[in-house]
């Protein structure tokens, strides 16, 4: 990942305003203290009041002093040794706002900064399709926590931070096949069915495709209520799973089912190289790869399979398979039907 990659996050309006009202206010305490100095410097200097710019200042420290002179009093004593030092005060009061305004504004600037690059942070994950409970993201997420506890939350940081990850993800890439099968139908098998045999179907509508996933070696899968998105290690092995649910139907509609409508699936295949993480459920993953395996099961006729004609040429078994005239997401689809050899 190249610095271009990440651009420095922008300040919020609010943030900056607030750091332009602090930094005026502390220039204003900065004027003030040089009006009430002032004085002592001209002190050096004879007949100070004859000239207008040395009388003027003196009495600018005149009328601050004498402005809060009294309120002070109210507070605490203002004379030291005999003598009013109110200027004193002042300008000792006002070092000390100065200073804590410059605290809170540094501290406000921080905390926008890393909310900020935190914001980045995020974004960057999702464009790396890092999931939150994968082991690359849950590194990545003890990482940030140590750079900003440490108050190292920067881009220079972020950027070896996503390099490493960015490397990491790529010793999990491989090449994977994703199975994405959903009953055709399903709400409208159930509607004036009894409730216990809907149940009843289903569940063993799921056994039977775990039962199939299992003996071509599934790596993960994950279920909607009635549809399934499965990965493998191969595309043969993702293909010829829809195949064997289609057939397994046959037995399962004449034997098992107690509904009256028959189940029927459509089935889509995608293979690619994705970030396979194992501690990565299924669901948590996300990639185009997947998204096309899910497109090609929507754009499926009942009880077929179907696949980009690109990755059937390869395949041990193309029986059953013929071209059609539809394109999904760029790809032209062929489709297996059961009993064409």
């Amino acid at each position: 990942m190249s610095a271009a990659g990440f651009q420095p996050p922008a300040r919020s309006t609010s943030v900056s305003l607030f750091s332009a009202l602090v930094s005026a206010f502390r220039w204003a305490i900065l004027i003030v203290i040089l009006i009430l100095v002032a004085p002592y410097a001209l002190a050096q200097f004879d007949n100070a009041r004859r000239y207008a710019a040395t009388e003027y200042a003196i009495s600018a420290r005149d009328h601050v002093v004498n402005a809060f002179s009294s309120r002070i009093g109210q507070y605490i004593p203002t004379k030291i040794a005999g003598r009013d030092r109110t200027d004193w005060i002042l300008i000792g009061g006002l070092v000390v706002c100065a200073v804590v305004a410059g605290s809170i504004r540094r501290r406000v600037l921080r905390q926008s900064a890393r909310r900020q690059m935190r914001k980045q942070a995020e974004q960057w994950k999702k464009q790396l399709r890092i999931a939150d409970n994968s082991a690359v993201g849950r590194e990545l997420e003890t990482k940030l926590k140590g750079l900003e506890s440490g108050g190292n939350m920067n881009r220079e940081e972020l950027l070896k931070v996503f390099a490493g990850v960015k490397k990491k993800l790529d010793e999990f890439g491989r090449e994977v096949a994703f199975l994405s099968i959903d009953v055709v139908g399903s709400t409208e098998m159930k509607r004036n069915e009894d409730p216990a045999a809907a149940q009843y179907d289903f569940q063993e509508y799921r056994k039977l495709v775990e039962a199939v996933f299992r003996s071509h070696g599934v790596l993960k899968s994950a279920w909607t209520p009635d549809g399934v998105m499965a990965c493998f290690s191969h595309v043969d092995d993702a293909v010829a799973s829809g195949q064997d649910v289609i057939r397994s139907l046959e037995h399962f509609n004449a034997q098992v089912k107690l509904m009256q409508t028959p189940f029927m699936v459509r089935c889509g295949v995608n293979a690619g190289f994705v970030h396979f993480d194992a501690a990565t459920p299924m669901e948590a993953m996300s990639d185009r790869v997947i998204d096309i395996a899910g497109h090609m099961q929507k754009h499926a006729e009942p009880n077929t399979v179907a696949v980009a004609r690109n990755l059937v040429e390869p395949l041990r078994n193309v029986g059953g398979f013929q071209a059609t005239s539809k394109t999904v997401d760029g790809y032209q689809v062929a489709q297996w039907i059961h009993g064409r050899n």
